[in-house]
């Protein structure tokens, strides 16, 4: 299971990579966009670094075992993640819409493409980061699944004294 937890990691980190240059040339190349707009893509980011901070924390304890916190404070970290990253995408996907980014036209000022020189650009920014935010949280799901599952099977109990059943020898 440690292959599919360091697999897992490394495409959170992937995914984090590329969200982190998505939103953030979306950032940077703001100008004049609704203050609705910026707060969403400013939420995004700050989701980016939470994700940042649990996928190193779940890819060091994954790889070196002297790291090796609480399972609970793991399995925490990767459920806030996983949290944070689901309110993201649905934000994103909610001020984005259903939408042909090839026409601009048509939608409220407040729309969160507008905002910048080229607003088919930052359409096609955004909905690529609320899909990749779609499938960091599925990362980030898997992660906290097989997590949860390793501390059911004894990995983490709170009743370390008692022997598990693969421990007992008849």
């Amino acid at each position: 299971m440690e292959k599919i937890q360091v697999g897992l990691r490394a495409a959170q980190l992937l995914f984090i990579v590329i969200l982190t240059g998505l939103i953030g040339n979306t950032i940077a190349s703001n100008i004049n966009a609704a203050s609705s707009a910026t707060a969403a893509v400013n939420f995004s980011m700050f989701v980016i670094v939470v994700s940042w901070l649990c996928a190193l924390l779940g890819l060091a304890t994954a790889l070196v075992e002297r790291i090796s916190p609480p399972v609970l404070a793991l399995l925490g970290a990767d459920s806030f993640a996983s949290l944070f990253t689901f309110i993201a995408a649905v934000v994103l996907s909610a001020k984005l819409g259903a939408v042909n980014c090839a026409n601009t036209q048509g939608h409220a000022a407040s729309w969160i493409a507008y905002g910048s020189a080229n607003d088919t650009k930052r359409c096609r920014q955004v909905q690529a980061g609320a899909v990749f935010m779609w499938f960091l949280f599925g990362t980030f799901t898997a992660a906290m699944t097989l997590g949860f599952l390793g501390f059911r099977r004894g990995g983490g109990s709170l009743r370390s004294s008692i022997p598990t059943m693969s421990q007992v020898r008849a």
